[in-house]
């Protein structure tokens, strides 16, 4: 009950909790721009993090590693929260953790260089294509091509990587996120004839939070569902020109 009472106090508006009961979080980034910008300590989750603190009156404490430490540290229990992660991709870990409401979508779309755009509605028109795709991501819509040879798959380091060599026309298409795609091509001159084409795939992400945290995930959800009434998280990520 009390945690209900909680969620419709801070849905109504109000936080009487705040500098009350708060708490302090250890928050784990890499750096990953629009999301995360390590050279600024900015981007689209660090702001929404400064509008949870405003509403919950609790502190987040964001670090940035690597990100093959981020996993690590959280299945270690030295990390409190990573954000914008989809359940699914991590129930097979030692600690999946608990997820607060979604606060918002990681998309991927095919990129193509200038004038090899087509359509893709499904996973088999890119048949017989070479792809260039993240090394490790596992992509699991393009599974049966690359596992039968139907599909050339062709890795790079990230996404940035893929989009520096698209547009050097080393690949004819790539699979990146939306987001980093619409920021990128914005930003770099030299990517602004990229053609953004079809979504691919679409999770809804949320905060992965330790499971010794779990009785705080009402406070979580009731601010992070008034931000999104506010129109607030709509608003962050327009401010780096993102539109999912």
């Amino acid at each position: 009950m009390k945690g209900l009472i909680k969620a419709v106090v801070l849905l109504c508006g109000f936080s009487p909790l705040a500098g009350v009961h708060a708490a302090s979080f250890d928050v784990g980034f890499y750096n990953y721009p629009p999301m995360m910008i390590e050279q600024d300590k900015t981007g689209i989750y660090q702001d929404i993090f400064d509008e949870l603190g405003k509403l919950t009156g609790d502190t987040f404490n964001v670090q940035y590693y690597p990100y093959p430490r981020l996993g690590l540290l959280f299945n270690g229990g030295q990390l409190d929260i990573e954000p914008g992660v989809y359940p699914g991709w991590v129930q097979g870990q030692s600690t999946p953790g608990v997820f607060s409401v979604p606060f918002g979508k990681v998309v991927d779309v095919i990129v193509f260089a200038p004038g090899k755009a087509f359509p893709v509605a499904r996973p088999e028109d890119l048949r017989g294509k070479s792809v260039g795709l993240v090394r490790g991501y596992a992509y699991p819509d393009l599974r049966t091509l690359i596992d039968e040879g139907l599909l050339d798959r062709r890795n790079a380091l990230n996404e940035a990587q893929l989009l520096e060599m698209l547009a050097k026309s080393r690949f004819d298409q790539i699979v990146v996120n939306k987001a980093i795609a619409q920021y990128s091509l914005a930003k770099i001159p030299e990517y602004r004839d990229l053609e953004i084409g079809d979504v691919m795939s679409s999770f809804d992400i949320s905060m992965r939070v330790q499971p010794r945290h779990e009785d705080w995930l009402d406070k979580l959800d009731a601010a992070i569902l008034t931000l999104k009434r506010r129109g607030v998280i709509d608003a962050i990520y327009a401010r780096y020109g993102i539109h999912l």
